[in-house]
């Protein structure tokens, strides 16, 4: 598929371009004015914007201080020697710094963020939001998240009319009121949204069937629902508390031993949840996607379901999933995952779904993605592994959820090199 190297090259070279790779996890950097122009006029006096304080460019979303608008605009900075990574929790890194110095074009024109990701060796991606997945967490009432995502959604259709051949947008929705949250994904549908983005950990949990209308639309309208990491709608003042209290989650994002051993805490959750009540047998075509959890959590995480799911006496009178299936079936069969540095995801396939569940997503322009080193990572977990699995995990699975047209992309090398080419024409 691609040449391995023993050295990485130096973070700023270009690499050789492998245009075949899709990414399903992909971001633009919202520019500072986005909401402020595209809010709804009543409503513009609560969008987020941002200011300076203490020299520092900072989002303001409900009152609340967010991150500076320049932060996921980091990609690289890992491939840097420790002492020149900038410190990106810390003010001070950042004085006299401005989103118009300091983000790249690729992050927010389309144009430039074709050019980088083609030079990342990526034909197309799925684009979801930077600052907007924390929203979630910061905008307590209904109606301006509704308005945020509304903006949100409309600036991505913008941004992926550039080449809707290589760029896939999302949707994000609030799900506060389903009714809205259905008319929303419907709308963004028909603006071209090719999956839709709900907080990964909600106050109210995914067991409710008051989710059904929502999860049937998914499925008639042929959209993917993706729960993303640190989307997690957790203000404590919206109404049905949530089972997990506000300290355990902000913890997971602020202490060192939450972000190393927590990433995948809400999406554990919430796939129980969905499971266990019955979610998948009421909507057997739904497709659910986990991004930027990794997965080699889920092999012990499915084993751990079934054995509960069978002995554990809390769970005798629960809900019984039809035709005698166990939990895992459930979730190798309406579960996918995308990951970006997980060799032992890839190792232990089989047991989750198999390849035909795995799909690979690079994170740029974010300081934790894999640009400008993506082929030499993706081949370094993915390269021994068969050209038709290479083909389902780097592009194919992408595609089929994503709605890229497989024809138009090129062969990949290493197929090309044996003859074959197993993509529908």
């Amino acid at each position: 598929m691609v040449t391995i190297e023993s050295e990485p090259p130096d973070a700023a070279a270009p690499q050789e371009t492998v245009p075949w790779v899709l990414s399903s996890d992909t971001h633009i950097v919202e520019p500072p004015d986005l909401f402020t122009t595209r809010m709804d006029a009543a409503l513009r006096d609560d969008a987020p914007f941002v200011v300076v304080q203490d020299d520092t460019e900072m989002w303001i979303v409900g009152g609340k201080e967010g991150r500076p608008p320049f932060v996921p605009a980091r990609a690289g900075d890992r491939f840097l020697a420790p002492g020149d990574r900038p410190t990106r929790w810390k003010k001070s890194t950042y004085q006299e710094e401005t989103f118009a110095k300091d983000v790249s074009a690729s992050a927010y024109d389309p144009d430039a963020w074709l050019d980088d990701i083609a030079r990342d060796g990526l034909y197309g991606g799925v684009v979801i939001p930077s600052h907007t997945l924390l929203f979630y967490g910061l905008i307590e009432d209904t109606g301006v998240l509704d308005a945020v995502c509304r903006a949100m959604n409309d600036w991505l259709a913008d941004f992926a009319s550039a080449d809707p051949d290589r760029i896939a947008p999302t949707a994000m929705v609030n799900l506060d009121d389903v009714d809205v949250a259905v008319a929303e994904m419907a709308r963004a549908k028909s603006k071209g949204a090719r999956g839709v983005v709900i907080p990964i950990k909600n106050p109210r949990s995914y067991d409710s069937p008051d989710y059904d209308p929502f999860w049937a639309a998914a499925v008639d309208l042929d959209l993917s629902v993706n729960f993303h990491v640190v989307t997690v709608r957790w203000p404590a003042t919206l109404a049905g508390a949530d089972k997990v209290s506000q300290a355990t989650l902000r913890n997971v994002f602020t202490s060192v031993g939450g972000i190393i051993n927590g990433a995948d805490l809400e999406i554990r959750w919430t796939l129980s949840e969905m499971i266990l009540s019955g979610v998948f047998d009421r909507h057997p075509g739904l497709k659910v996607v986990s991004i930027e959890n990794e997965g080699s959590w889920a092999p012990f995480f499915l084993d751990r379901l079934d054995w509960h799911y069978r002995y554990n006496a809390f769970l005798a009178d629960s809900y019984r999933l039809a035709d005698g299936a166990l939990p895992s079936d459930h979730f190798r069969r309406n579960v996918y995952i995308s990951f970006t540095e997980d060799p032992l995801v890839i190792a232990l396939r089989d047991m989750v779904g198999g390849s035909g569940h795995l799909l690979w997503g690079s994170d740029f322009p974010h300081a934790e993605s894999t640009f400008p080193r993506s082929p030499s990572i993706v081949a370094g977990q993915i390269g021994a592994l068969d050209p038709a699995e290479q083909l389902r995990i780097g592009q194919r699975n992408c595609a089929d959820l994503y709605g890229f047209d497989l024809a138009k992309l090129p062969v990949p090398p290493a197929l090309a090199a044996t003859g074959q080419d197993p993509r529908p024409r």
